[in-house]
């Protein structure tokens, strides 16, 4: 089945990312990674999941990334049980991230429906794609199972690509586009709009995103996780990169949520990185970043000084296989494994499809080894190119504040 993770990830495999070199990196001792759980493959459709959160006890929620469906893990028994077919009535698309509403249970979930997706062209017509009516948010109850729309562009919202979501205890949405390269914002009854599109969000000169040598925009991936901090003061955001250069370009931005509920000017808490499809901050303020390109996790400090290899496929030997979505619970992280590679390769029977936990793995803050602090600015010495950050003529009908 050709879906939209192939043509994109038939772009990522050309690109050349890569994370902070940590070749003397050690494990913590005492430090496991596991595997809880394995999906199935359906036909010729990958069980592989993508999106993780919590039920709010002991329990886990995963979507799967091409069936479109939603499960419930027991990560202590391995025990899994389909929730729900996200969106349902047999449309087509890439079900991602998804996150637990903290006021009544529900779980959120993004859905990109499987149309041409423009990720490399400077307009992204699919973004303005009248026949798409279903790609945004939906709202699930997993008791019953039954899937309502949230936000989408069938309810007169410009959504293009969503991504990842994030909630805050008033229930407030936060939900990054991966194509636009912004973050959304909508309260509980799915009134909002851009909250932010701070130029770390795009790609610049300054951060090494932009591919100077080749002065193009050779694979334009943006925004692509989002996580809020436990004291409600930041919102973190991980971006994908593009070509970049040995360093790697996915970076880690930080940006300030005003009293007002608005969004502050946004900093570069780490760069150089590989390309970010987890990100989770734990209650202490740890930031955890989850390299899909090199199949590692990373931990940073809350002042993000020292920072920490706590899994990694090629260093440690865990069962990591394009690490993808990350979430904490008591103690431990859980992660979702994708298989990019081997499914743009045709491979997908060899992907590891799996839930994997990771404990005991330590504190950055007092195992950790020293970052070099970024460059704390937002704007580039030089003008963005314009086709790096285009003008989407849907903004020009949404407010740029708070909703």
């Amino acid at each position: 089945m050709m879906r939209l993770v192939f043509s994109i990830v038939g772009v990522l495999i050309l690109t050349v990312l890569a994370a902070p070199g940590e070749s003397s990196a050690q494990s913590v001792a005492g430090r496991t990674a596991r595997t809880v759980v394995t999906f199935d493959n359906v036909g010729d459709a990958p069980g592989v999941p993508e999106g993780i959160t919590t039920d709010g006890k002991d329990g886990l929620y995963v979507s799967l990334f091409v069936l479109d469906q939603i499960w419930h893990v027991n990560p202590a028994t391995g025990e899994k049980k389909k929730v729900a077919d996200v969106p349902g009535g047999d449309l087509k698309g890439d079900l991602i991230g998804i996150e637990r509403d903290p006021i009544d249970g529900t779980i959120l979930a993004a859905f990109k429906r499987a149309t041409k997706v423009d990720l490399f062209t400077e307009d992204h017509p699919d973004c303005r794609d009248a026949t798409d009516a279903s790609t945004g948010i939906y709202r699930v109850n997993p008791q019953t199972g039954a899937v309502s729309p949230f936000v989408t562009r069938g309810t007169g919202v410009s959504l293009c690509f969503p991504d990842d979501i994030a909630i805050d205890p008033s229930g407030n949405v936060y939900v990054s586009d991966l194509e636009l390269g912004v973050i959304w914002k909508f309260d509980r009854a799915g009134h909002g709009g851009v909250w932010s599109d701070d130029p770390l969000l795009g790609w610049t000169e300054q951060t090494g995103t932009w591919n100077t040598k080749n002065g193009t925009v050779g694979g334009y991936i943006g925004i692509n996780t989002v996580a809020l901090s436990p004291d409600g003061r930041y919102l973190f955001a991980g971006t994908d990169g593009g070509p970049g250069g040995p360093t790697g370009s996915g970076l880690l931005v930080r940006i300030p949520l005003q009293a007002d509920g608005s969004a502050g000017k946004a900093d570069l808490f780490a760069a150089g990185l590989g390309a970010n499809d987890g990100l989770e901050v734990g209650p202490d303020g740890t930031v955890y970043f989850g390299d899909t390109y090199n199949s590692d996790v990373w931990a940073f400090s809350p002042d993000g000084s020292r920072r920490q290899l706590i899994a990694s496929r090629d260093q440690f030997g865990d069962p990591l296989d394009n690490a993808t979505s990350l979430v904490f619970l008591n103690g431990c992280l859980y992660e979702t494994q994708l298989g990019f590679f081997k499914l743009q390769l045709g491979k997908a029977n060899e992907t590891l499809r799996n839930v994997v936990e990771i404990c005991k793995f330590g504190n950055p803050a007092e195992n950790g080894t020293y970052t070099p602090r970024p460059v704390l600015e937002t704007s580039p010495p030089t003008p963005r190119p314009p086709v790096a950050r285009a003008t989407h003529p849907q903004f020009s009908t949404l407010g740029r504040g708070p909703p």
